[in-house]
């Protein structure tokens, strides 16, 4: 995946397509750091290897997660008390994350109750919630061996794990090996760092696939430009590619 967003925007910056900002959804935001100078391309690409690493070599629960039809204020409320809200999407998007057998049970649950439920198996892994703190430990040393020296992140980068309330500590200034290890831990709050995207703007999704593209479209406006520069499937990815960026 990373590799995938080092590429494209490599390729923009060819073309000379700077952004005016940037957000990162989860792991997305190693794609905000390498955009932002703060790591290289091998660093963006070991950070990421050491996520993955430290998550296996911890001894975890069985976890699940799954994408939901509601925003995070609707459904808080409604979720069992062993699930969190690992991300916040948009106002009719989030997705949990828990025990395999409460999230598979609660899914079904809101199924029954037409609202929009779907399972999803992350390797076995409850990404962003309680379950995953154990590898925590593992990751940071892991980074803290990576990132000797952390770089001032700057203010085109809007920060979706940490809260606009704390954007002035030390934790949200710099791309840090303690700032990975808390986007692994904490909620994505998409949701509301989306919101400092102008209503005009031009919003370009730099991922292996428009996976995000019916999230920010009703959540964006109708005013913004949506372009995703790829689509898992199209026969000719480099005509879509090129379709988009012109």
């Amino acid at each position: 995946m990373l590799i995938f967003q080092i590429a494209l925007v490599d390729f923009m910056k060819v073309l000379n397509i700077i952004p005016d900002g940037y957000i990162g959804h989860s792991v997305g935001e190693l794609g905000c750091a390498y955009i932002d100078g703060c790591l290289t391309a091998e660093e963006t690409i070991l950070a990421a290897y050491y996520r993955g690493l430290a998550s296996i070599e911890t001894d975890l629960i069985p976890g699940y997660m799954a994408a939901i039809g509601l925003g995070y204020n609707d459904l808080k409320g409604m979720c069992p008390p062993e699930i969190d809200v690992a991300c916040h999407n948009s106002f009719n998007s989030s997705t949990i994350s828990g025990p395999e057998k409460i999230v598979k049970q609660f899914v079904q649950e809101l199924q029954q109750k037409n609202i929009f439920a779907r399972a999803v198996n992350v390797a076995n892994i409850a990404y962003h919630s309680r379950y995953i703190k154990p590898a925590a430990p593992k990751l940071l040393e892991y980074l803290q061996q990576l990132i000797t020296e952390p770089k001032l992140r700057s203010s085109k980068w809007v920060s979706s794990s940490v809260p606009e309330s704390e954007w002035d500590t030390p934790l949200a200034k710099y791309s840090s090996a303690e700032y990975h290890t808390n986007n692994l831990l904490n909620s994505v709050l998409f949701e509301e760092s989306s919101k400092c995207i102008p209503k005009n703007a031009v919003v370009i999704e730099i991922a292996p696939h428009g996976l995000l593209q019916a999230i920010i479209k009703k959540s964006f406006g109708p005013e913004c430009i949506h372009i995703p520069l790829t689509s898992r499937g199209h026969p000719n990815s480099h005509e879509f590619l090129l379709a988009s960026v012109g």
